[in-house]
């Protein structure tokens, strides 16, 4: 079973939803990128706090869609109120480790930091892989804890296609927002979520065949 044609139903049918979420989430990263400017430990953790609890409420609400057809306005300013602090556990995980990574990387001065240096980055790779998965499997499957992440990772290994794709999904409306115009960062949050959503259960469906 694959979630795609619904998402890409969605992208129309649930536009005000789509363009909310992005106006949440561009304000939320405006927020992070204004009290921490830069690549940097603290701009990782604040993402964690800031953004993550905004990411998770949208996903919840585009899990909704995929899986339901039922989406709306109101249903996600409740998501985001309901799963604020699951978000915040889900994003300090990855947060944690890459502002980890990046202080390896300021302190880097030979080859005695390369060990640490070479497994928090690989950690960080990871785990901002298996983000793409666990927020929609906290929020909507309400796994926790090291079954989270470990389901996250299992997905992972199973289908890297998908959180490679979500993630070069963002990469490319980051770059085009930057270079083109701006209003494509706001265009690009819900239509990024909608498909992390379809990918995720359409490989969780699959896992349980």
């Amino acid at each position: 079973m694959t979630y795609l044609p619904a998402a890409f139903k969605a992208l129309w049918h649930e536009l005000p939803v789509l363009a909310t979420s992005g106006i949440l989430l561009c304000a939320a990263s405006a927020l992070v990128v204004f009290l921490s400017p830069g690549l940097s430990p603290v701009a990782a953790l604040l993402g964690a706090f800031v953004v993550s609890p905004v990411w998770a409420g949208v996903v919840a609400t585009t899990d909704a869609v995929v899986r339901e057809d039922r989406g709306g306005v109101p249903a996600l300013f409740r998501n985001i109120r309901r799963h604020a602090l699951a978000g915040v556990g889900v994003g300090l995980v990855p947060g944690v480790v890459v502002a980890v990574g990046l202080l390896n990387w300021e302190l880097y001065s030979g080859p005695v930091f390369l060990v640490p240096l070479a497994v928090s980055g690989c950690a960080s790779v990871l785990l901002v892989l298996a983000s793409c998965y666990a927020f929609s499997l906290r929020v909507t499957a309400e796994l926790r804890g090291k079954r989270l992440w470990f389901t996250a990772l299992h997905l992972v290994a199973r289908a890297p296609l998908v959180p490679l794709g979500v993630l070069a999904l963002a990469f490319v409306a980051l770059l085009l927002g930057t270079s083109v115009t701006a209003s494509l960062l706001l265009l690009a949050p819900g239509p990024v979520a909608l498909f992390a959503s379809a990918g995720t259960w359409t490989e969780k469906h699959a896992l349980h065949r």
